[in-house]
């Protein structure tokens, strides 16, 4: 299960409007900020299995929460010592390590956020070629 910290909440707000509460009711339940078309849509997405994910925050694609910590500190880790690798590498390392599939621009602002980004063969970070 993902640790997003709506997906507590919606799963109350969904077990409460399925067992026939308001949305109001539901709402106030799962202590979530959100309209009343919000709750009835996240209620129709779950209802569906093939968008169900989509209500429970499930496989959202490149989104910074998919980073836990153990694969945070491990891309860390990976590109302190592998600085030339490709964020495309990394991404098919963390897809093969972790599970968790997460686009090569999340990976590329986290590697920039630590202070990690590849450099071209042939230039100093920073520089590039000019005529």
């Amino acid at each position: 299960m993902k640790d997003h910290p709506e997906r507590k909440g919606r799963l109350q707000l969904l077990e409460a409007m399925f067992a026939g509460h308001s949305w109001q009711s539901a709402v106030a339940l799962s202590q979530l900020h959100i309209s009343r078309s919000t709750a009835y849509r996240l209620r129709q997405l779950a209802r569906s299995e093939d968008k169900a994910e989509l209500a429970f925050l499930d496989d959202r694609h490149g989104h910074p929460y998919k980073l836990i910590e153990p694969a945070r500190t491990w891309l860390a880790e990976y590109c302190t010592t592998r600085p030339q690798l490709a964020s495309s590498r990394v991404q098919a390392e963390l897809k093969t390590t972790f599970g968790v599939t997460v686009s090569v621009s999340q990976i590329n602002r986290v590697r920039a956020k630590l202070g990690i980004s590849t450099q071209r063969r042939g230039q100093i970070q920073g520089q590039t070629k000019k005529n």
